[in-house]
């Protein structure tokens, strides 16, 4: 398709090879392989070289004590079982002082916990501590879970770990091991998070899309991961599976900021995090200047239920949770020093930004610029678009040993609706949910409610009018003395 264009379109010297030589591409693609050669020195040289010097020490590096945070709240009894039979045997098996911390709500939660504990018959150094409380959120549960670790006695708490879990998910064989004693090897390591895998239990058409769709995200995450990770850094610190250093978790700053975060938002004024408990612990440990890593070897399989038999409907209410976290802690992070942060990881905040508006930018080009100079145009972008996303997907195979053909689709899926997603939950942070629970932050002030949702969705209309006007200007179907004159007949 891109030959049958006629030679004026490739004339170096025309305006319209703007929408193929343009700074966004450059930008888009550039930072894509960068990510991926990034993420390909992390795992075949760095990694590989901190997995040795770990593995060429004996006792001294390992941990005093091991702490295992789970919240469960309204997961299935079946799930629950398998988080919590994994979790024990590994506490066992990693022959570590472990304290299993259940965070829960209900009575019956607190009696399968206990049965499923005293089944294992564990040895004395493996002891079950459940924390109650009152439903409150999944952030209420964690901050009591971390007031146990802070108020533990006769515990080295700079020689100890925490690994904050999800209630959905479960740990891979050896995970405590392999992760632990590398915060012996690296007294600067704060905290680290590990690559994660989907399990979805129905084999009817919707959960095939979501878990080839899932398949995709994680290794997505896997080379963004690695890369960040070559700079000592991560842009999250995952919840379904993280450690942290305990004499971090222990202080009054960090359980207070996980409990009750919030954001002043100069224009959607100050809200609470409903959402997004483990970006704030990652704030809270990347503002110090810890160390962070990325564990590629370990793995922990997520439970995934999907929110929705409608894929469309489903995944956009996923990514409206998982970029609304996102974003909802990318201004207070850029705001740390390039030197604090590291340079990388902080060009990684702003990409966070701009990528809302640069992946429809192709799409919008080819749309409007068709109207101007020909339908040649929006042929050439399909083209460029199955080409890219099947070059793209094959990169991936340095994520993957699988790679499946329904990826190139679900890539410009991601990318399209996905930058619709960010540019609306963008201008609406107020907006909360868990997909799984149900609950939303509540406001009490219908006059609030009413003020941020008409200046978000103002803000969105006024963004998304002034892109249509940029590209419909890059593609000379309006000049400026229109826009001028437009403007001053409104006037």
């Amino acid at each position: 398709m891109g030959f049958s264009l006629p030679s004026i379109y490739f004339d170096p010297y025309q305006k319209k090879l703007i929408f193929v030589l343009g700074l966004v591409g450059i930008w888009r693609y550039g930072w894509f392989f960068i990510n991926i050669i990034r993420a390909t020195i992390y795992k075949r040289i760095v990694f590989k070289k901190i997995r040795k010097i770990e593995e060429s020490h004996k006792e001294e590096v390992d941990p005093e004590h091991i702490f295992l945070l789970l919240t469960t709240f309204r997961i299935g009894t079946d799930v629950t079982i398998r988080v919590y039979r994994a979790v024990i045997e590994e506490a066992i098996r990693c022959g570590y002082n472990v304290t299993i911390i259940a965070s829960i709500v209900e009575m019956s939660e607190e009696r399968l916990i206990r049965k499923i504990f005293l089944e294992h018959k564990p040895p004395s150094r493996v002891c079950l501590t459940i924390s109650r409380i009152k439903g409150t959120g999944k952030r209420d549960g964690l901050s009591v879970g971390f007031r146990v670790v802070a108020n533990a006695s006769n515990v080295n708490l700079e020689k100890s770990v925490v690994a904050v879990i999800d209630g959905d998910s479960i740990l891979g064989e050896d995970l405590i091991r392999k992760c632990a004693r590398l915060f012996g090897v690296n007294d600067n390591l704060g905290a680290l998070t590990t690559d994660e895998d989907a399990i979805l239990a129905g084999d009817d058409f919707p959960h095939n899309i979501y878990r080839q769709w899932y398949k995709l995200r994680f290794a997505q995450r896997n080379i963004s991961m690695s890369s960040m990770a070559l700079s000592n850094r991560v842009l999250t610190l995952t919840g379904r599976m993280s450690m942290i250093r305990a004499n971090i978790v222990a202080t009054r700053d960090f359980i207070e900021t996980v409990q009750d975060d919030h954001i002043n938002h100069p224009i959607l004024g100050k809200f609470k995090f409903l959402t997004g408990d483990d970006k704030s612990s990652w704030f809270d440990v990347v503002k110090e200047g810890w160390d962070m890593l990325y564990i590629p070897d370990v793995v922990v399989y997520t439970v995934e239920e999907i929110p929705d038999k409608n894929y469309f409907k489903g995944s956009i209410m996923l990514m409206h949770r998982w970029f609304g976290n996102q974003y909802r802690t990318n201004t207070r992070a850029l705001k740390l020093s390039p030197k604090t942060f590291n340079w990388y990881p902080w060009y990684g905040l702003i990409d966070q930004r701009v990528t809302m508006w640069t992946a429809p930018y192709g799409l919008f080009i080819a749309l409007f610029g068709s109207l101007n100079w020909g339908i040649e145009i929006f042929y050439a972008y399909i083209w460029w678009v199955l080409f890219s996303r099947l070059l793209m997907t094959y990169a991936y195979r340095l994520s993957r040993e699988e790679i499946l053909p329904s990826w190139p689709f679900f890539l410009y899926y991601n990318q399209i609706v996905g930058s619709f997603v960010k540019i609306y939950i963008w201008n609406h942070l107020y907006k909360q949910s868990w997909t799984r629970q149900k609950t939303k932050l509540k406001t009490e002030d219908r006059f609030i409610q009413w003020y941020r949702k008409t200046a978000g969705d103002t803000l969105t209309i006024v963004k998304f009018l002034f892109f249509i006007i940029v590209v419909n200007i890059l593609v000379q179907n309006i000049t400026f003395d229109e826009i001028w004159s437009f403007f001053n007949i409104i006037i």
